[in-house]
This record gives structure tokens, sequence and C-alpha cells, in this order.
């Protein structure tokens, strides 16, 4: 909120105390016995409101049938704006800017937070012990409720951290660009969209309205979008570009420590860089030929546009903020795996990703959406659950691990196993290792000779292995 002076904060908190009720800028703590454990709410939902808020100390609230605020005042004014100024500095994550302030109603001393809204590239504020997920609010009426998933995806659409495919690449010019592709695209764009995107006649003005370059003090550099997908070479020739690529490896097994068949460290642009791991994937998996109808056709083991929508994935949101390491896909006997840097953007969970609408990297999205590469926001995974369906084959696994998203795609190999064994075969994948009855934990309706019986089918399979006996047994996954 902006700096107000001493008589309007006491105009309006005294304005509350006659309507005896909090208003939606405004909170009433009773301060006497501390801070409260749960200060963090308040401290989040002003940060994140429009027009940020006051904490008031000192004032309690009566919450019977007939609600009263009550004056109470505080006595040691100096240990509570101690405690105040230390929660924030540790129990917050990005406040908005705040003053604690000591005024006198009637007599007692009361002790005001007044805190502003951030900025919406800064938001939102949340409780670092809980993360933002579950540590941010905002202010309805005169509650503080938490987030949804949703608002702490709008939220981050305008964090640069999420933006990071717009960021001046400094160690570069405008030369690198290949503009004769980018007239292109701007002219085939105008075309089947009927908007006013010449390429020739409004070319600098295009690049810099979609983020391909970006102007700082007065010099326009390319963007990593900018570079990333319209670079004359491959753009891994720079520097600071040059672990951009996607390192795919065929192993003869079902691990890495088997014998690598084919191998291959893919360069260029990001659409040719998904054409090119598309084909590395294509010439590595089994082809057969089926009966469709009457008609005799050849299909790969995996759906090829399941494959190319899990694989556009990866390079699209990967997170390029980390570039000490690759998009790596990795194809084994039964399974294929497609890494990417970065985990999943707060807000968004492996539960609700088929329903999440955020890309980590906007301008390469939009850019990759309109070349035909990506499909609209969504359908993509969709369509992944879908084809796999129409193969015969389970359903995606996906891992959300620290600085590493992963999509496995289990193979013809993995059909004959029900859902329970699959849950328990990807859970071990997690937990490295599971006691028998831990297993039985995760299935607790079921009957210990049902669960006995999907283990053996694990251990039949190869896919996992006991040790130890009796009631000490455990089980470590094989890969």
């Amino acid at each position: 909120m902006h700096e107000v002076s001493d008589e309007e904060l006491l105009t309006t908190i005294q304005s509350a105390i006659e309507y005896d009720s909090e208003l939606p800028k405004v909170e009433f703590k009773d301060g006497r016995g501390g801070i409260g454990s749960k200060l963090y709410k308040e401290i989040s939902a002003l940060s994140n409101t429009a027009g940020g808020g006051l904490i008031v100390f000192g004032v309690k609230e009566d919450r019977s049938a007939t609600p009263k605020l009550e004056i109470t005042g505080i006595r040691n004014v100096h240990e509570l704006q101690e405690k105040i100024y230390q929660y924030i500095d540790h129990k917050m994550t990005a406040p908005g800017e705040y003053s604690v302030k000591t005024l006198n109603i009637n007599g007692k001393d009361i002790v005001v937070l007044c805190i502003s809204e951030l900025s919406l590239e800064n938001k939102p504020c949340y409780y670092t012990d809980t993360g933002i997920n579950r540590g941010s609010y905002i202010r309805v009426a005169n509650v503080s409720r938490p987030t949804t998933a949703e608002e702490v995806r709008s939220f981050l659409m305008y964090s640069p951290e999420y933006k990071f495919d717009q960021q001046p690449l400094k160690s570069a010019s405008t030369e690198i660009l290949d503009i004769d592709k980018a007239v292109k695209f701007f002219d085939d764009s105008a075309t089947r969209t009927g908007r006013t995107l010449e390429g020739s006649e409004n070319l600098q003005k295009n690049l810099l309205n979609l983020k391909l370059t970006s102007e700082f003090r007065g010099l326009v550099y390319p963007t990593y979008a900018g570079a990333l997908l319209f670079s004359k070479g491959d753009p891994q020739n720079i520097g600071e570009l040059s672990r951009y690529i996607v390192r795919c490896v065929r192993y003869s097994d079902k691990t890495v420590s088997s014998n690598i068949l084919d191998s291959s460290d893919i360069y260029g642009t990001l659409d040719s860089q998904v054409d090119q791991t598309i084909s590395f994937v294509l010439r590595n998996i089994s082809r057969s030929a089926q009966l469709v109808g009457s008609k005799r056709v050849e299909k790969y083991e995996y759906p090829e546009d399941a494959l190319r929508e899990a694989i556009v994935n990866a390079i699209i949101h990967r997170d390029y903020s980390i570039n000490q390491t690759y998009v790596h896909v990795a194809i084994f006997s039964d399974r294929i795996e497609i890494s990417n840097p970065g985990t999943l953007p707060p807000g968004v969970s492996i539960e609700n990703l088929k329903e999440s609408q955020f890309s980590r990297n906007t301008t390469i999205a939009a850019f990759m959406r309109e070349l035909k590469y990506m499909e609209e926001f969504g359908r993509g995974i969709d369509l992944i659950f879908s084809r796999l369906r129409e193969w015969g084959l389970p359903e995606p696994l996906f891992k959300n691990k620290s600085n590493m998203f992963k999509a496995i795609l289990l193979g013809p190999a993995f059909k004959k196993l029900n859902d329970r064994q699959l849950t328990i075969w990807n859970t071990l994948q997690e937990r490295n290792s599971l006691t028998s009855r831990a297993v039985r934990d995760l299935f607790p309706e079921v009957s210990r000779a049902s669960i006995n019986n999907d283990l053996r089918k694990l251990v039949d399979a190869n896919l996992i292995t006991p040790n130890g006996s009796g009631t000490n047994t455990f089980y470590e996954p094989n890969y």
C-alpha cells in the first residue's frame, strides 16, 4: 500500500473498530501472547492482494454470536516489533514492502504492520516452510484463503523466472538470426491468420514485439527464444547455448549398464531438434505388420504422435536457465524415458498435468505451436494418453524430481500388468525398496493373497527382485 500517515492509519483502524468487524484490508490480532503461529496467512494474502493492507496487534476479536472488537493494547511494543521482523525475515518468501508502526488509541499502544502489494512480476509471497503451492494466500473480503493452483500459475505468468526465453542473449548480436526464415514465418503467419505481420516491411518491429529480440540499454540483442528458434547455424555454437542439445541413447536391454547400440547428440534450432530426435527414436524401435480391417499395415511398437508430443514437451518446456545438462532420450528394450532439466512449475503437479495450462517458455511455446510442432495447451498430454490406450499400452509414468522431469512410455512388455502392479513398480522407482507390508499398505482394501500374486508376477517379469525372507522380505526394482 502507498505510504500513509499515522492519522490515516488511525482513521482506518477506528472505522473498523466502530463497525466491530475486520475489513478486507485490515486484520486484527490480540498480540498479548505474541504474534501467533499462523501470521503467514495474512502476510502472504495482503502481499498478494490489490492494495496491500494492515495487520493490527493489540485488538482482540470476540467471535461470539455478536462479534465485537476490543482494544487490549500491547505492553512490550519493542519485543513484539522484533518478533514481527524476525518472522518475516525467516518465514516468508518474497513479502511485499512493509513497515511496523506504533500508534496509540484511547491510551493504549497498538502495533501496526503495514504491508504493500507486490508488483505482478514478484508475486506470489508465500510461507517458506510449506512452499509456493501450499503457502500462498490471497485476501477475499475479510478472510485470507489459500490460492488455487490456477491462481499460482496466473501469478507466475508475470514472473521473469518463467519468461527466461525472453531474456536478451547479450553474448550474441542480431546478425546470428536467419532473417529469411523469420520473414517466411511472418509472411506465412499473416497469410494463415489474416494478421498484419509482413516480414520484410515490419521486420525489426515484429522481432521486438514477438520477443525474438530485446532492447537493453539502447542496444538490440536476440532473445534466448530468438536464438533457439531462428539462428542461421546451430545455436549451440554460442557458448551459453552449448548444452541446449538432445542426447539420445539406445540401450540393448533394460538398464543403462547394458550395451549402447546407437547414440546421437542432436544440435540445431528447436524445430530441427524435434525432427532429428523423432528420426532417431523411430529408427531404434521395432515395427511390425498388423492387419487393420482388411489391410496389412506397418506399425511401430509405440504410437508415433505420442512419441512426438512427449519429445516436443521436453524440448519446449525444459528449464533453459539450467544450462549444465541436456534433454535426454533413453530407449530401453521395454520402455522409453524422456527427461528434461527443470521440475514442473509451481501450481502444476503430476495429478493435474492434463488440466494445467502453463508454459515455462511462453515465446518458444507460442512459436512452436504456430509452426505446428505443438498441440494446444492440455491437448498434448491427452493425446499421449489416448494414443497409448489405442495401442493397448499402459498409461505413461511421470516423475517430478529435483531439477528433472521425466516421462516414461512403457512398451509392449508391460501390457500384461494390471493397474496395481504398475503402481507397485512405479512406487519402487521413487522409493528404491519396499517391504511386503509397505506394498500391502498401498492397497488396504485388497487381500494379502492378491498382493502376493501381484508381487509374484512382477518378479516373474524380471522387473523386481525379492530380498530377505519371511516378514523381513523387501523388494527392489531391477532398474
